[in-house]
């Protein structure tokens, strides 16, 4: 069964692992069928595979079980497509066994529980791998085909490529910077996504038949729940991003310059200039015997899968897009045995948030029926929407006010917050409600 260690590791990937792909649970792996013919309702970008000579030679060190594939034609390969020459580290090798759970990866983390992410049906099955931040690859075969190891091989060597040719330094300076969610789902995305690429391109080039990880990305990304979902959503948009940037592997390089800083604009192939993140201020008055734990932002990508968690993706994703900004603050209860999340979001304009209040509305009404943690969510002015969730002590007593860049929130005082803030009517969504002054919530 799988561990809570080896979950941090995947959550906290970047700061432990740079290529993104954490030891076991949190491997990439292949389980297709090498005659398997790998659809999705996404639209995928194909990738465009140039003429590659593969001439250098390279010797690397192999310990542990039997490698059924040669790991220098594999290496070299890999450096022949991207158009690097560096060293390359060890590979371990574990033969492995199959597993097949439905551990509760995410339910020691508040977030993931409240809104409903805990969910997972996670199986190990066939190859994984891991790279660590030297380079170094530990691979698991699991008595999977030949060319399904080569595959994940060729993965984690790129991982080796982007690191130690230095095109994934400046994501490494960064992560250092800023721990929020959304932009640690970006980095992730980056060079996850950049692996994915450069490996179906390994596979069109080297492999017969083709087999496409990002085919595999997909529908393991639409088919599971939403704790696989959030584990692979970097895979799938960090492929989607790259495939429409770069025209070939030996131009990966450039998919990390000038990147995306949002998950916003990964999802939608913006620049850091386009759909910037507007201000968005979240404070805290009185909370009474509520204290805050944690602060986070988790941008548009994770928005959308908890929407998606209770609603059709199409609908998920439209209310998403508007996504401006968010912030969240994580409470406990001074007793320890209650939680709440009070997560503001600004939208780009008033059509963008009554779309996303209507979303919310719904899932909080579906959610309820699957979770014993309440919603409620509460317009706080026409950009800015609140959703409180958590114990009912919690969303029962939660209060927002504020203004479209400000907001403030209080627990056991229904009236500190709003005192002396003052914002103009907002409009109902159109769902059968009127106009109200102030605040209005979803039953």
């Amino acid at each position: 069964m799988a561990t809570r260690r080896r979950l941090a590791a995947l959550i906290l990937v970047l700061s432990v692992v740079l290529s993104g792909c954490a030891a076991d649970s949190a491997a990439f792996q292949t389980t297709a069928d090498e005659n398997d013919t790998n659809t999705t309702t996404e639209t995928t970008v194909a990738t465009t595979t140039t003429e590659v000579n593969v001439t250098e030679k390279y010797s690397v060190p192999v310990e542990g079980d039997d490698l059924p594939v040669d790991a220098d034609r594999t290496f070299a390969r890999v450096q022949a497509l991207v158009g690097t020459n560096v060293e390359p580290q060890s590979v371990t090798v574990r033969e492995g066994t199959a597993r097949s759970n439905t551990a509760d990866y995410y339910t020691s983390r508040s977030f993931f529980r409240i809104m409903g992410l805990d969910e997972t049906n996670y199986s190990t099955k066939g190859a994984s791998g891991v790279t660590y931040r030297d380079g170094e690859v530990r691979l698991t075969t699991r008595e999977a085909s030949d060319a399904e190891v080569e595959r994940v091989l060729a993965h984690e060597f790129i991982h080796t490529v982007q690191m130690r040719s230095g095109m994934t330094e400046s994501l490494n300076r960064e992560s250092a910077v800023s721990r929020s969610t959304d932009a640690s789902l970006v980095r992730q995305a980056l060079v996850e996504g950049g692996a994915v690429y450069v490996t179906d391109s390994y596979s069109e080039r080297f492999q017969s038949p083709t087999v496409h990880q990002s085919d595999v990305v997909a529908e393991e990304y639409e088919s599971g729940p939403a704790g696989n979902r959030y584990l692979w959503a970097p895979y799938h948009f960090g492929y989607r991003y790259v495939a429409a940037t770069v025209d070939s592997p030996n131009e990966l390089d450039t998919a990390y310059e000038n990147h995306p800083e949002t998950t916003e604009q990964l999802i939608h192939n913006y620049g850091p200039a386009e759909e910037p993140a507007l201000d968005l201020e979240l404070s805290t008055d009185d909370s009474g015997s509520w204290f805050r734990t944690d602060a986070d932002t988790k941008g548009e990508l994770v928005t959308r899968i908890v929407l998606r968690s209770q609603l059709s993706r199409a609908r998920a994703a439209a209310a998403a897009s508007g996504w401006g900004n968010d912030r969240l603050y994580v409470y406990e209860h001074s007793s320890g045995r209650t939680t709440g999340l009070a997560w503001a979001l600004r939208w780009d304009d008033a059509d963008e948030a009554d779309e996303a209040q209507a979303a919310f509305r719904s899932y909080a009404a579906k959610h309820g029926d699957d979770s014993e943690a309440s919603v409620q969510v509460e317009r706080v002015t026409r950009e800015t929407l609140v959703v409180f969730a958590g114990d009912d002590e919690f969303v029962d007593n939660a209060y927002a006010a504020g203004s479209d860049d400000e907001v403030e929130v209080a627990i056991d005082n229904r009236t500190t917050a709003g005192a002396d803030v003052a914002f103009p009517a907002v409009p109902a969504p159109n769902d059968g409600g009127g106009t109200t002054t102030g605040v209005y919530s979803s039953p």
